[in-house]
């Protein structure tokens, strides 16, 4: 692994690309360590020590899966945060590797908070429901925030260590509320490509209350739920399918090969913690570590799975900005 291309890039792009200015922000957290240095030279530090250790094995190199909700009003691809949620994320893939989400249904729309799924299949109507067969709950890791875009464990109220298969995309930045309640709601994932226009082309149908668990029930016919009373898989959001896309960690343009274009991408949202196109290590944050993914994946080549989501304003996270630094001041100590 060449340690002098990392050291170089991160010394070329030491200010992240629309990072944000709140006191909680990236810039912030770092000057709690060196406040006379300015930004290029905190950011030049912060991807030269991350890519200094990643090149000499002291942390891992890891990947960020992307996975693909196969829904009846389109696909929602969704990037999961693989390295900051680890556990999260094996249970998810659990379900996705079971079959286990194919053929449910989007069982609660709440306009302007969330979208939720994951717990519920049509036998054949609304009032004769089968439950997802569940794993033991996982324990809770609410490392990063509930910002628009993001796809998070649902649970029970007063046990923060009580996720099982029900999840739900953040229409808005529901943080203040959602970060802080019943232990933090673990955000695991955030949508990438076009996939949040289908999200909110969910949130804008009719819903309709069904009683029980189905209080905010979206329906694509409202005439024909209002005629036969009920709800069948004709007039319900269904979830076809999720599984996992084969496409190479450093294709970050989803394009079908690791190139430089992807470069390009991971050049333009350095630093970001809301676009994660080019978040290849899956640790929350555009930074040194995901060059190295696509150093590592360079040329590399498979089928393309869609376009580069877009910029969605910046949560402030002290925690997420200092993710890459933990190890290097590990080490100063």
């Amino acid at each position: 692994m060449d340690r002098t291309v990392c050291l170089g890039y991160a010394k070329g792009n030491a200010v992240p690309r629309g990072a944000s200015t709140g006191t909680k922000s990236h810039e912030s957290s770092l000057a709690l360590f060196w406040p006379a240095m300015n930004l290029h030279q905190l950011y030049a530090i912060r991807t030269a020590a991350l890519c200094t250790l990643l090149g000499f094995g002291l942390l891992p190199q890891a990947s960020a899966t992307i996975v693909r909700y196969d829904t009846s009003l389109g696909t929602i691809d969704v990037r999961l945060y693989d390295s900051a949620t680890p556990q999260s994320v094996a249970n998810f893939l659990s379900y996705v590797d079971t079959d286990r989400w194919d053929g449910t249904f989007i069982h609660r729309s709440v306009p302007g908070f969330i979208v939720q799924g994951g717990g519920f299949s049509l036998s054949p109507d609304i009032f004769s429901t089968t439950s997802v067969n569940t794993d033991p709950p996982v324990l809770n890791e609410p490392v990063l925030t509930n910002v628009r875009g993001t796809v998070a464990y649902a649970k029970l109220g007063g046990d923060p260590n009580s996720a099982t298969s029900q999840w739900f995309f953040n229409l808005a930045d529901n943080a203040a509320n959602l970060d802080n309640q019943n232990g933090g709601f673990t955000v695991f994932g955030r949508i990438v490509g076009s996939g949040l226009s289908v999200v909110d082309s969910i949130a804008a149908l009719p819903r309709v209350n069904a009683g029980g668990a189905f209080t905010d029930v979206p329906v694509t016919d409202i005439d024909q739920v209002v005629s036969q009373q009920n709800i069948f898989a004709s007039e319900a959001v269904l979830i076809n399918d999720v599984f996992v896309v084969d496409i190479p960690d450093g294709d970050y343009n989803f394009d079908g090969t690791v190139d430089t274009s992807d470069l390009a991408v991971l050049d333009a949202t350095f630093g970001s913690t809301t676009n994660v196109a080019a978040d290849g290590n899956g640790n929350g944050i555009v930074d040194g570590a995901d060059f190295l993914v696509w150093q590592k994946t360079l040329g590399e080549t498979t089928a393309a799975i869609g376009t580069v989501v877009t910029n969605i304003p910046e949560p402030s996270s002290l925690l997420i900005g200092s993710l890459g630094l933990l190890a290097f001041f590990a080490g100063r100590r």
